[in-house]
């Protein structure tokens, strides 16, 4: 049973230059799987302005899309679609590598329904689980929970400043208070505002029992 991530670029053909956003959004996936390194397939890209990641765990998968949402750059935004099922290769003339199974029918659904919240009453809403009904029960009854969760916390992400989101991520990675002001070119004061709000603290606390990280 694999727990497998689908995330697209919204509104990537607005981009100016569609070549700078790829490499924005693959050096933000880079620090991510640094940040967080459990991913089973690292983040990679495949069509259009897709990416796809697999991971073995729900929390590992939550962690990381958090992460991702923090590390991208100012006005890119992705919708994260994760699905939980059996993933099976298929056999391919053409390509090294082809997935297909229940574990990316459920991503692709996912991602989905975080496209309708988002475009609906719920801007900001930009993720989604949904657990394939091949899973066992016990993988099933989280998906309520975890969206309950998702519908929060990506909320509590979109109200943040684009600043204050890279501020929260290079300092959850281990960069000291003084780095993350010089790396911003703001005062060591507001990084310290920006990471000690407290649904930010929040946020990284959840993360860390998600991660199995001691607090």
């Amino acid at each position: 049973m694999a727990v497998t991530i689908i995330s697209d670029v919204v509104s990537s053909r607005e981009a100016p230059d569609r070549d700078v956003l790829q490499r924005e959004i693959e050096s933000a996936a880079l620090a991510v799987e640094k940040a967080h390194p459990r991913a089973v397939q690292p983040w990679w890209p495949t069509a259009g302005d897709e990416f796809q990641a697999v991971y073995d765990t729900i929390e590992d998968a939550l962690v990381a899309t958090l992460y991702l949402q923090l590390a991208l750059p100012e006005g890119v935004v992705c919708r994260f679609g994760i699905g939980v099922g059996d993933i099976t290769p298929v056999a391919s003339m053409l390509a090294e590598a082809i997935q297909d199974g229940p574990g990316w029918w459920a991503a692709r659904d996912a991602v989905q329904r975080a496209e309708e919240r988002d475009r609906g009453r719920l801007p900001g809403g930009r993720s989604w689980l949904t657990v394939h009904e091949s899973a066992p029960a016990e993988l099933r009854a989280q998906e309520g929970i975890v969206n309950a969760y998702l519908l929060l916390r990506d909320q509590v992400v979109a109200d943040m400043s684009p600043r204050a989101r890279r501020a929260v991520f290079e300092s959850w990675r281990g960069l000291q208070q003084k780095e993350v002001a010089e790396k911003e070119a703001i005062t060591q004061s507001a990084v310290s505002q920006a990471i000690n709000k407290p649904l930010v603290r929040a946020l990284r606390l959840g993360a860390r029992d998600l991660g199995g990280e001691k607090a």
